[in-house]
């Protein structure tokens, strides 16, 4: 890691100039006549000119933009112009999603502001919060937002962030010549009847919790208990689901189960089926300049619809920053417009953040976006509380092992449990 120096400025003081010299005034005699006092009169009192007042200098907004690369212009442009109507001066600075902490400690250590607002998603949410740089936003959040975005942008009656986009849905992708399927049972027949020793049935992401986290919910689980304060991993659902997952593995390619190597296997054709989402398509489109494939909602599991995980980007306000609850309101008011919500939906290949807008034609004609919103009224948020957090740690720990047979089904959601536990007295000990 590169050093960071700070180089202080000196400025040298002017010294004033010295006074110019007085003049004397030398007084010529004159003549001294005596004459009478007149009576005093009324004089009408002359009207004070009062001091004028300088215009103060409008306010400027910092705004954080912690988006990939090819999302920074879209989300900048509709904030300038959000600023613009509102009439609010702001600069956008774009930061890297993955060192949004970084960048917030180093400008500490180097004496700088911190940005008045911040926009990403809901993982440098859960960060942010960690390390205690948000306040909460004095806001009523739209009537009709996505429920699942609603979970995620706070906890109990306290909102740290307002919701602007929904993504990071998990769909199915199948090869042209593969048949569709509509429940999970379905999908593990024709993987597994897909699977050759030169081309892998099904690929996904093995060891984490969000491919695990549809199946979970259609069966009946939750991460947490209803009261969201503890996590609750030893359930029939989990088990369910990690016998599910066993059988998708069955059909994973022979020789590597990455999910860089499963990405590469689909954009080339060697692989039937696929569960992966919406941020993974440019990496399809630089594996292979020519990808074509299916899009499907994820089929149903136990008698119920798949319930992927929904995520988004947020606006949240720095604790130390100066945007007032009148600013966010007033960006806010734009940023939820049904045209600014449908322009980035269709810039960012994401959804709006309103239910109301999912049949919107723009949305419905686009496979990949239509396939996503099926499933996005339902979609579970992850609230940013540490008995959810501590639940995904626990998954994870065990997920990939149970998942290839390392570990006996029985026992996997046990384990799970007390590492999820662990986790949580270590975050809320004194």
């Amino acid at each position: 890691m590169a050093l960071l120096c700070v180089v202080a400025l000196i400025c040298s003081a002017c010294a004033a100039a010295p006074p110019a010299p007085t003049a004397t005034v030398v007084a010529s005699p004159v003549a001294i006549r005596s004459t009478p006092t007149p009576f005093p009169t009324n004089t009408a009192i002359p009207t004070a000119t009062p001091p004028s007042t300088a215009t103060p200098a409008p306010r400027q907004l910092t705004v954080w933009v912690a988006e990939p690369v090819a999302a920074q212009a879209v989300v900048a442009d509709a904030l300038q112009q959000a600023a613009q109507i509102a009439g609010i001066e702001v600069l956008i600075v774009a930061r890297d999603p993955d060192g949004l902490l970084l960048s917030l400690a180093t400008d500490r250590l180097l004496g700088l502001p911190p940005p008045d607002l911040i926009w990403a998603n809901q993982e440098g949410l859960v960060g942010l919060l960690a390390d205690q740089s948000l306040a909460p936003l004095d806001i009523e959040l739209p009537a009709d937002l996505l429920p699942g975005l609603r979970s995620l942008a706070g906890e109990s009656t306290t909102v740290w962030g307002a919701p602007i986009t929904a993504q990071d849905m998990l769909l199915l992708l199948y090869q042209p010549d593969r048949t569709l399927p509509t429940t999970a049972a379905d999908l593990v027949t024709a993987a597994q009847a897909a699977r050759t020793p030169e081309r892998a049935g099904f690929v996904q992401g093995w060891g984490a919790a969000r491919w695990m986290a549809p199946w979970f919910y259609a069966a009946g689980g939750s991460f947490t208990t209803p009261d969201g304060t503890e996590p609750a991993l030893d359930t029939p659902a989990m088990t369910a689901t990690l016998t599910l997952l066993r059988d998708l593995y069955r059909a994973a390619p022979r020789n590597g189960d990455s999910y860089a190597r499963g990405q590469r296997l689909l954009a080339q054709g060697m692989a039937a089926y696929a569960i992966d989402g919406d941020w993974a398509w440019q990496t399809y489109q630089t594996i292979s300049d020519t990808f074509q494939i299916g899009v499907a909602p994820l089929p149903a599991f136990a008698g119920a619809p798949a319930q992927p995980l929904i995520g988004g980007s947020l606006l949240m306000r720095h604790r130390a920053g100066q945007a007032t609850t009148t600013d966010i309101t007033a960006l806010l008011k734009t940023l939820y417009q049904p045209e600014v919500q449908l322009r980035l939906s269709a810039a960012l290949g994401r959804l709006p953040a309103l239910s109301s807008l999912l049949t919107d034609t723009s949305i419905q004609s686009d496979p990949r976006r239509a396939a996503a919103a099926v499933h996005a009224a339902i979609a579970p948020g992850l609230p940013p509380t540490p008995a959810a957090r501590c639940a995904i740690f626990g998954v994870e720990s065990y997920l990939y092992s149970v998942t290839i047979g390392d570990i006996a089904l029985n026992e996997a959601p046990a384990l799970m449990q007390r590492e999820a536990l662990a986790c949580l007295r270590r975050l809320v000990q004194p």
